[in-house]
């Protein structure tokens, strides 16, 4: 009787302890890919912050990216609520890292779960395993996740590698996919459940309030704007804007965009799990180079300073749009990317820049400033054949000495060295446009 009492009151209160308890579900449909990373990352905060019992992340997936599915692996190792995976009905490759990562897992009817050698599309489109190096980590990756959760892990290895066996389960040669039944037989499953209420029910929370998190605009604003078409984009309009800045006197709105076009672009790789710290510190550098070349070093022409801080922006960029496992051609378009980008807008700024001095407004700049606080001299006569010595490189923009006095000149070609006798051909006030001296 008293035996019968204690387990009475103790089911009474398991069953009033979940009357209040919230389950939260996340569903990983379709292909594992950035934007995966920044819902799961939200999902599993908010889930700790209300306190919820547990989550339940819930695959029906083909897999998906190798750098995405490493993100994911880490958030749900790390996450502070207790993780369950359901199969439903399959997790295959990546999916199968996410499932493993989940404290348990149980399987809908007909669930597999596995198949998970690291491939890649080679120039040719052509599918090709990935080299023995990326095999070899993505082989203790599965390990190192299975041990963590007390699961067999020569059973995770042969899931990526069919060159391990075991013995009983799958041979050399073959590769490991998980069905309900023999992941029950070697540990990978908790049990099997027909829908997710026979889950929570397995799990002791039948009782509980179930609630959904949805995918949310944010992580397809990720996964749209970590698409390299539009990587590259914002790429462009980051450094073409900082470029004109540099380029030209005075800072106004190419500059602001061109900020704003960056911020955007790390925005979305950071939620993606690929911008880290790294990136922040090259990213920072770079446009710490280019204000200085801005307002302290020259505001006329493009010196040490711009070239070193478009540099370290295009290696920030670069490391922001790749990990340690993405995928080879992904790493090959993101540096082709970054490349055409930064020579692209050093063309194009150039070619816009040397039409400037026929045109009187500007957007942004001193020269609009100027025009608009009333400083603009009038054009004046006295200047016009004055001959100097050009003091920088104009490309077409830089500074001259005439007569003592440095101003801002524009060469009326493309390029005029440093050094070069010059003579003013047409004065336009805010600036004297020039051409080399005929000697004699």
């Amino acid at each position: 009787m008293r035996l019968r009492l204690v387990l009475g009151v103790a089911l009474v209160g398991i069953a009033l302890s979940t009357l209040g308890a919230e389950v939260w579900v996340l569903r990983i449909d379709g292909e594992i890919g950035r934007g995966t990373v920044s819902y799961l990352r939200k999902g599993l905060a908010e889930a700790e912050g209300a306190g919820a019992a547990a989550v339940v992340v819930e695959f029906t997936t083909p897999g998906g990216y190798l750098d995405a599915a490493i993100s994911c692996r880490d958030l749900i190792l790390g996450a502070g609520v207790r993780t369950i995976a359901y199969v439903n009905r399959e997790a295959y490759s990546a999916g199968a890292l996410l499932a493993l990562a989940c404290e348990r897992i149980y399987f809908a009817p007909g669930g597999v779960m596995g198949a998970a050698t690291p491939i890649y599309f080679d120039a040719s489109g052509q599918v090709r395993t990935a080299p023995e190096k990326t095999m070899s980590a993505v082989r203790a990756l599965f390990r190192a996740t299975a041990e963590d959760r007390g699961r067999d892990p020569r059973v995770a290895e042969a899931m990526v590698d069919p060159e391990v066996e075991v013995p009983g389960l799958v041979e050399r040669g073959k590769l490991l996919t998980l069905t309900a039944r023999s992941a029950a037989g070697w540990g990978y499953s908790d049990g099997d459940a027909a829908t997710l209420d026979l889950v929570l029910e397995l799990v002791g929370l039948g009782k509980a309030t179930v609630r959904e998190f949805s995918p949310r605009w944010v992580d397809a604003a990720v996964t749209t704007l970590t698409a390299p078409g539009l990587a590259a984009l914002l790429i462009a309009v980051g450094v073409l804007g900082l470029l004109w800045e540099v380029l030209t006197p005075g800072f106004g709105l190419p500059g602001a965009v061109g900020l704003g076009a960056l911020a955007l672009f790390f925005w979305a790789h950071y939620l993606a799990g690929l911008a880290g710290w790294e990136t922040i510190v090259l990213l920072v550098a770079g446009i710490v180079a280019i204000v200085l070349e801005i307002f302290v070093f020259t505001a006329t022409d493009f010196g040490l300073a711009g070239i070193a801080g478009l540099v370290l922006i295009g290696l920030g960029l670069y490391r922001g749009m790749t990990g340690p496992f993405t995928d080879p051609a992904q790493a090959t378009t993101a540096l082709a990317v970054v490349t055409v980008v930064l020579l692209g807008s050093i063309v194009v700024s150039a070619v816009i820049l040397a039409r400037l001095p026929r045109s009187r407004l500007r957007l942004g700049g001193t020269i609009l400033q100027e025009a608009i606080l009333g400083r603009a001299t009038e054009p004046s006569p006295g200047w016009v054949g004055r001959t100097g010595v050009a003091l920088t490189d104009l490309r077409p923009a830089g500074s001259a000495d005439f007569a003592g006095e440095r101003l801002d000149v524009v060469a009326e070609g493309a390029f005029i060295p440093k050094g070069t006798a010059v003579v003013i051909v047409r004065d336009e006030g805010y600036r004297k446009v020039v051409r080399p001296a005929k000697e004699g």
